[in-house]
């Protein structure tokens, strides 16, 4: 009987770690990939001021 218990709380504690695990994990990716759009935006603006920075040159 007490290996029943104890079968039983070993799987409830993996379960619960688990699910503790896939929480933060899914935070982490979803803040990465939050940070990942920023960045790719950020990159295009700076794409676009060189751009235009270098036409304004071109033409004086």
């Amino acid at each position: 009987m007490m290996i029943t218990y104890y079968l039983a709380g070993l799987l409830s504690g993996i379960s619960v770690a688990s699910f503790f695990i896939g929480k933060e994990l899914y935070r982490f990716y979803i803040k990465n990939k939050i940070q990942k759009k920023k960045l790719d935006r950020l990159s295009r603006l700076n794409e676009k001021i060189k751009n235009s920075y270098s036409m304004d040159v071109v033409e004086m």
